[in-house]
């Protein structure tokens, strides 16, 4: 049971790691309906939605890492109790997560307007 709980555990991580890599290597066109980060703002603007894409996929690939790192860690070091705190571990990964993605959203809205011309600062 330790180890499906394990890699229920690693899954968020390893996604924001792959889907950081996926893209750096290789953003998604502009306004893709697949997997992308898609808000009112990178839809309005080419330049806003390869500036979203080229930040998140290197917040996600640090975040993926070290919330991977520190999940593994705590997963080995408390492996006698971890029934008592693995859904805290992904709660931690999911808030995480909600993070970067404001933290895109911050950067986005501070860099362009809201009809999506560059602010000049």
């Amino acid at each position: 049971m330790y180890t499906l709980y394990f890699i229920v555990v690693m899954l968020a991580p390893a996604a924001m790691l792959i889907v950081g890599l996926k893209w750096k290597i290789s953003p998604p066109p502009y306004r893709s309906k697949g997997l992308a980060y898609s808000t009112e703002l990178t839809r309005n603007n080419p330049d806003a939605w390869q500036m979203a894409h080229r930040h998140c996929s290197r917040l996600w690939m640090r975040t993926g890492i070290i919330s991977g790192g520190a999940s593994a860690f705590l997963m080995i070091l408390f492996r006698e109790n971890y029934s008592a705190f693995w859904m805290w571990l992904i709660v931690g990964q999911m808030v995480l997560f909600c993070v970067s993605v404001f933290m895109i959203d911050l950067l986005i809205k501070n860099t362009f307007h809201d009809d999506g011309s560059d602010e000049m600062k």
